[in-house]
This record gives C-alpha cells, sequence and structure tokens, in this order.
C-alpha cells in the first residue's frame, strides 16, 4: 500500500468522500445505515458469564456475570432453543439478584444472578444476560434428563497457576475433545488467591465462552479459602472468598445450620448419578482449629452419610480437593481418612476425584486401605491436576495405584451410560495415559476392569 493508498482509505473511514482511480464515493453511501446500532458502552457490557449447575438440573438452571458498572435493571431472557433466528420472539424475562461489589483495586462492580426455573427435562435454550438495553450474545445450554441417561462430563484438578498464560490451554484441549460435556467438575483451587478479582478475571478470560455455554461443578480448595490474616481466630475461618459466590451461584443444599459451606458442599443428582461435592478443607490438617473442625466436621459427616445412606442413584460420585492416599511428597492426611473412608466403604462410593497433589495418580478398587478384587466392592480415587505447577511423586501407598504420572497438565472424560462408567484420562496434547470401566450389577457391587 502506497502513502496515497493510506491516506485515502483514512479519509474513506472518517466519511469524506474520496477518489480512488476515477471512481468518485459519493458522500450518501459512507452515511450509516438507518438500521445500525450505537456501539455499546463497554461499563455496561456483560462480563464473565458463567453457567452454575443447580440441585434440580432438569427443570433449573442458574447463572453469573458482573458489568464495570452496577446496573439498575438486571435481567436474563431466556427461550426454547432453535436454528430459526425468530426464536428471540418466545424469550421470557427473567429479574436477576444484584450486588454492588468493591473490588481490590478501589473500582466498583456489579455483580448478578439469575435462575431460570420450570424447564423441560432434556432440552435445548438460548439465553442471554443484560440490563434490557445492554445484552450479551445469545448463548444455549442443555437441561438434564430426568431419567438415568447416558452423557459425559470433565474433571479438572488444581488449575491455580498461570491461569491465562498455562491453564488457558488444558480447558479449551479438553472442551475440543468432549464438547458434548454436560458440566465441567472442578476439584478445588481455581485460582491460587480465592480472594484476588484480577486471578478471577484469568480464569474466566481462560474459560472464554465455555463457562457461558458448559455449566461447572466447583469444589473448593484450600486457595479458594479467604483466610483471615492474623488475629486469634484467623484459623477459624472455613467459607470461600465472597467472590467465589459472585462467580458460581452452585446449590445451597449442603449441611443444615453451617452457613460457612453454603455452595461449598452440595449435592446433585444427574441422570442416574449422585454428585457430592465435599469441601474437605477442615478435616486436612491444614491450618483448621479443633473447634471448627469439631463443630462443622461433625456436622458435615452427619449431613454426608445421609446423603450417601438414602440414594436412589445407580453410581455415587464424590468431588473434594484434598485427597484421600496423597501422592505429593510430605502430604499424609490421617484425620481425614479415618473420617471419611468408613462411610466410603459402608454406602460404595463408587469414585472419589481429586486434586491438591498437582500430579496424576488413580488407584485400583480400594476398600478399608486396601486393594480388593476386580468384583469386590471398593472404590476408585483418581488425582489429576490441569494446571502447570507441579509435585514430584512419592512412593507412599504406591502399591494402591494402577497409574502415576508427574509433570503432566491433565483432564478426564467421564462417561455413564447406564450400568457402566467410563473413564479416560489424557494429556493436554491428546495422548491418553490412563482408562478404566466400571460395569455396575443388579445388587450394586461393580466389575472394574482397566487397560
Amino acid at each position: 500500500m502506497t502513502k496515497s493508498d493510506s491516506f485515502s482509505r483514512r479519509q474513506f473511514l472518517t466519511g469524506v468522500a474520496v477518489t480512488t482511480g476515477a471512481a468518485l464515493i459519493p458522500h450518501d453511501l459512507l452515511a450509516e445505515p438507518p438500521h445500525a446500532q450505537l456501539p455499546l458502552l463497554p461499563e455496561l457490557v456483560p462480563q464473565r458469564i458463567i453457567l452454575s449447575l443447580t440441585a434440580d438440573p432438569a427443570h433449573s438452571q442458574a447463572v453469573t456475570w458482573r458489568t464495570e458498572k452496577a446496573l439498575d435493571s438486571a435481567q436474563a431472557q431466556i427461550a426454547p432453543a432453535s436454528a430459526h433466528p425468530d426464536f428471540t420472539n418466545a424469550a421470557a424475562t427473567v429479574a436477576a439478584t444484584a450486588e454492588k461489589v468493591e473490588i481490590a483495586s478501589g473500582k466498583s462492580t456489579g455483580e448478578y444472578a439469575a435462575r431460570f426455573e420450570g424447564l423441560n427435562p432434556n432440552s435445548r435454550y438460548s439465553y442471554r444476560v443484560g440490563d434490557g438495553t445492554t445484552w450479551s450474545e445469545w448463548n444455549s445450554f442443555r437441561t438434564a434428563s430426568e431419567k438415568p441417561e447416558a452423557f459425559r462430563f470433565l474433571y479438572l484438578g488444581d488449575e491455580q497457576n498461570n491461569i491465562k498464560s498455562l491453564w488457558s490451554r488444558s480447558i479449551r484441549a479438553a472442551y475440543s475433545k468432549a464438547p458434548d460435556a454436560r458440566f465441567i467438575v472442578h476439584a478445588g483451587d481455581l485460582l491460587e488467591e480465592g480472594y484476588d478479582d484480577r486471578l478471577w478475571g484469568e480464569w474466566c478470560d481462560a474459560m472464554g465462552f465455555i463457562s457461558a455455554v458448559v455449566p461447572s461443578l466447583a469444589t473448593p480448595g484450600n486457595h479458594d479459602l479467604h483466610r483471615a490474616r492474623g488475629g486469634a481466630d484467623s484459623r477459624e475461618v472455613v467459607s470461600v472468598s465472597p467472590l467465589w459466590r459472585h462467580h458460581f451461584a452452585l446449590p445451597m443444599n449442603g449441611p443444615k445450620g453451617v452457613e460457612e459451606l453454603n455452595e461449598q458442599s452440595y449435592c446433585i443428582d444427574y441422570q442416574g448419578v449422585r454428585f457430592v461435592s465435599l469441601d474437605v478443607n477442615v478435616y486436612s490438617n491444614e491450618a483448621f482449629a479443633e473447634s471448627a473442625k469439631a463443630r462443622v466436621g461433625k456436622m458435615q459427616l452427619a449431613w454426608l452419610e445421609e446423603l450417601l445412606k438414602d440414594n436412589p442413584n445407580r453410581w455415587t460420585i464424590v468431588v473434594q480437593h484434598q485427597p484421600m492416599y496423597p501422592i505429593a511428597k510430605g502430604r499424609d492426611y490421617v484425620e481425614m481418612r479415618e473420617a471419611l473412608l468408613p462411610l466410603y466403604d459402608k454406602y460404595h462410593v463408587d469414585l472419589v476425584l481429586q486434586g491438591h497433589d498437582h500430579t496424576y495418580a488413580r488407584t485400583h478398587k480400594l476398600a478399608g486401605g486396601k486393594v480388593v478384587s476386580p468384583s469386590q466392592p471398593g472404590t476408585i480415587y483418581a488425582i489429576s491436576v490441569s494446571g502447570p505447577k507441579m509435585y514430584e511423586i512419592e512412593e507412599k501407598f504406591g502399591t494402591l495405584r494402577a497409574k502415576a504420572l508427574a509433570h503432566t497438565q491433565a483432564f478426564q472424560v467421564i462417561e455413564v451410560d447406564g450400568d457402566a462408567l467410563r473413564y479416560n484420562a489424557y494429556a493436554i496434547e491428546g495422548e491418553q495415559i490412563d482408562q478404566f470401566q466400571l460395569v455396575k450389577h443388579a445388587d450394586g457391587t461393580s466389575t472394574y476392569t482397566h487397560a
């Protein structure tokens, strides 16, 4: 392009009639078409749009978002999804809850949550969020079926460090492998510091559009907690940072009387599987006072036992952060095993998904802390890491493991199809690093096979 060409193009963009060769472009052809919309104000544009599973995923869905400037009329719209662009004519409007929040940078933002109720099971819907004038794009999701049906979901271990630069490739690889995944299990330590809004911004940037179309099922890790700094009660804090609840709208059906665990420990039944998100930070020997363990830990155990005992689902999967059988050097959660293993063994939990140890590992089927035969009742425990922070492997509990692999960012695709549960683990460059299958029998036991 010559200098004169460049100048002519700039003139064209500023609306001045210019000549290109022998042709003259009339001024009226440079005017904005009459139907053009004004540019959206950046401070009103919805950001950080995140779907969360609800306690009734067949009939409801939750979404959160934020704007740089607090909105006077935060709302969402939803309609049955259709290939016809006129689907918007059937959209219903739902009022959102709103909160003006001061973040660490000194700025205030608007934080919002909307819940879509009365949805049809196993149906696709499109939705958008905004204020009635400024809207997000339309995104889509599918509700769960009311009965057991085949589905896949993604499981990710610690995300935590270099989130935008390096964890982003993990979530994108996972989504590319299973774009039909119904939701994403995050097994804790989503961030290095749960109360740092800048890191939440990185997490949302890394997720991109994925968070708006695939719901999250997030369980907090130790780094997701807002720990009080100093003072005699600094070890009593068991709640996540408030930013956790600004970004997720998870079920509030956890232990009664323990408000600290709202949206941290909860239960979701999904197409024949009971998923229990269990905040195990209080059992993990890491900076918690005995009074917190006695109060919160005891009430949570009673709640967990009721969920496991009265379970109409074929399968049971627990998501927790700290692992029952650690693989990283210098870790061993004796108190946690003493509290939880009797319940997992008694009620035949099928699979426990964990993080924290920044490596990949999976056990054989275990009961009573020992490997059992493939057809005996037992539980399989997995540990994974999707972020770039890595630890070295320790051989403690090595005889219990079917697989161990260090220094590998990984993700897992898990499929449940009637009486079969299939687990596949991948390095983020595509190599399959592990797999196994469980087949359920009429008496509730399962047979375990692996490669």
